[in-house]
């Protein structure tokens, strides 16, 4: 019961679902054959990495 509540508790963390928002508009803007500016697709997809990256790293030092 416990290594399901610890998986419910990471699917709801905000990283994961940064990174599968991020993943759903990578896919959808590429199956529509990029309708979105080049430019403002690398600034949306660079600052929720940047983000998940920085609250990874923020994790990693508290957990010292």
């Amino acid at each position: 019961m416990q290594l399901q509540r610890d998986f419910l508790t990471r699917l709801k963390s905000r990283k994961f679902l940064l990174a599968l928002t991020n993943f759903i508009f990578v896919a959808v803007n590429e199956l529509f054959g990029a309708p979105i500016d080049r430019e403002a697709y690398f600034a949306v997809t660079g600052g929720l990495i940047a983000f998940i990256l920085g609250e990874s790293y923020v994790d990693g030092k508290a957990a010292e």
